[in-house]
């Protein structure tokens, strides 16, 4: 960033901010996804905005209109943005984090300041503790019970959150990219629990290969998406990104890279683990390197760490302490995990039908640029009326849609005709048997309801894993975070259901969602039921997010055979 002029961090900090508190205030939708989207794209921009506002070049980067880069120019003069103090002289910024939590939202978050002056989270907490959430117009004692376990939850408070992959792992991407580009970097590597397959995580940790650490250290310091150095040595350095996600560089020369990777991957327990059989051998290991009697040296790789051990060396989603240090010390070999080159097809995905942003036939090329042999069209139900959930009417209308498209492609791609079918607050389906016949596929999810008691969401899964038409129960836990948190299913009743019906269970890519999470699809592998791994795409672009379901499934231990979409259509049990 330029000396004196804020940097990209602060910048978006701002518009995010204005966004939330006209959200808060019911201003239009399109101002404040206005100033949303701003944030975003000053949050990943690797020049200084700043500098480009000023210079009149802002507005060549997406989403920044004159209008925004005229507030920019103002808080580089001015050191302020008029329209965003004039919106916390409104409207408490506190009641951004309150609004935040799952249950609340912008309308009950005015009505806690309104009723009860809960202008930031301690006041809330304190009118909790006093038993005052239920004076509150439209707060009965479930929501009121609620937003106090969401307080007491650990993340409520602003930087106490983890992060999620779908932010973390394209910010380690980033700055793995950049550093890749160093003339003294020999190799980069993301490590941490992203390598590990983690769907959520405190930070960001990527190790480095070199002979000069003080330059690529200087260089972590300068790069644009860095906002601020926390912590710097001499082989580390800890910076907070303009996400305001903390990352973590190590360096080390080459020779025992492979030292830093596995020390820099493994968990606390799976490392503890290593240095216990390491001593147990003679041998002192660490992040430098190892020493026994005869020396001391490094190894360039992972492979290498492993072996002086007598181990083979575990995929990075296994190395948690469950085991996987006595699996590398037998006969046994790791299995090969899953990977997006298994997969055949994607099958969960929303097209203009219902709330998607593309049509069908954009979708299915896209799809084919994939490499998709097959791609089933899942547009929403009739009930969830919000997404333009389809009709009986309009379903075979689709379906009419779906064999023109089909009857023009050359090369053996199928479209399927799928749905996503709403689980009803009454366990009841949305479309009738009928209907259902003539799907290819059918995938129950529930979308509403999502506040009733476990053992009530539990039994809707169970009636829709009873039914003979239902082939996959989507996203079951119906989280999507921050917004809301998944239900507290009876996992192992739902396993248990559908191992005996044959009914599969998502992994939903979709990062605010990551549903079933990895401990639940290893219960649910164990329990042998096999997953679908999808992207719930809602735009070409959103298919991508079935990387994060793969994630998942690597890190439960699936293997392409637990993956229903990583085999042609039609798919046998």
């Amino acid at each position: 960033m330029s000396d004196g002029r804020p940097g990209n961090r602060e910048i978006a900090d701002a518009f995010a901010l204005l966004g939330d508190l006209l959200a808060l205030e019911g201003a239009q939708r399109h101002r404040i996804r206005a100033y949303h989207r701003g944030a975003e794209r000053v949050r990943d921009a690797t020049a200084s905005v700043a500098d480009l506002a000023v210079a009149g070049r802002a507005t060549q980067l997406p989403d920044i209109g004159p209008t925004l880069q005229a507030k920019i120019v103002e808080l580089v003069e001015t050191g302020s943005i008029a329209a965003l103090e004039a919106a916390k002289e409104r409207t408490p910024p506190g009641l951004v984090q309150i609004a935040a939590l799952p249950g609340v939202g912008p309308g009950r978050a005015m009505a806690l300041w309104t009723a009860l002056g809960a202008g930031d989270l301690d006041a809330l907490r304190a009118a909790a503790a006093a038993g005052r959430l239920t004076d509150v117009p439209g707060i009965g004692p479930k929501v009121a019970a609620g937003i106090a376990e969401a307080l007491a939850r650990p993340g409520a408070d602003p930087g106490d959150a983890l992060v999620g992959a779908g932010i973390a792992l394209p910010l380690a991407r980033a700055f793995a990219a950049s550093l890749a580009a160093h003339p003294d970097v020999s190799r980069v590597e993301i490590a941490g629990g992203l390598r590990r397959g983690k769907e959520d995580v405190h930070d960001v940790d990527i190790v480095v290969a070199t002979t000069a650490p003080d330059a690529v250290l200087a260089h972590v310091a300068a790069d644009a998406l860095v906002d601020r150095v926390v912590a710097s040595g001499a082989s580390t350095i800890a910076v907070a990104s303009n996400r305001g996600v903390r990352v973590e560089v190590s360096t080390g020369p080459p020779e025992r890279f492979g030292d830093l990777l596995q020390h820099a991957t493994g968990s606390a327990a799976h490392n503890t683990r290593l240095r216990e059989r390491a001593k147990r051998m003679g041998v002192s290991l660490s992040q430098h390197g190892w020493r026994d009697d005869d020396g001391e040296g490094g190894t360039p790789d992972e492979d290498g760490v492993y072996a002086r051990l007598g181990l083979r060396t575990p995929p990075p989603e296994l190395r948690e302490d469950r085991g996987e240090i006595e699996w590398a010390a037998s006969s046994q070999p790791f299995p090969r995990l899953v990977t997006q080159a298994d997969l055949v097809g994607q099958v969960h995905v929303h097209t203009t039908w219902s709330d998607g942003t593309e049509s069908i036939a954009t979708m299915a090329d896209a799809a084919r640029a994939r490499g998709h042999r097959y791609l089933g069209i899942s547009d929403h139900s009739r009930a969830l009326t919000l997404t333009r959930g389809l009709t009986p009417d309009r379903v075979r209308r689709q379906w009419d849609e779906i064999d023109r498209l089909n009857a023009g492609f050359d090369d053996g791609f199928r479209l399927l005709k799928c749905t996503e079918m709403d689980i009803l607050e009454d366990g009841g389906l949305d479309f009738d048997d009928d209907l259902l016949e003539g799907f290819d596929l059918v995938i129950a999810s529930i979308h509403s309801g999502l506040a009733q008691p476990a053992d009530r969401i539990t039994a809707r899964l169970l009636a829709a894993i009873a039914s003979p038409h239902v082939d996959v129960i989507g996203h079951p836990t119906g989280r999507k975070r921050p917004a809301r948190a998944g239900a507290a299913i009876d996992i192992d009743a739902v396993v248990e259901a559908a191992a005996a019906t044959g009914t599969l269970l998502e992994v939903n890519g979709q990062p605010p969602r990551q549903d079933l999470d990895s401990a639940m699809a290893r219960r649910a592998l164990d329990g042998g039921v096999r997953l679908l791994v999808s992207s719930d795409a809602h735009s070409v672009e959103a298919l991508g997010y079935v990387e994060y379901g793969i994630r998942i499934a690597r890190r439960a231990g699936a293997t392409a055979a637990d993956i229903a979409n990583a085999a042609p259509w039609p798919w046998t049990a």
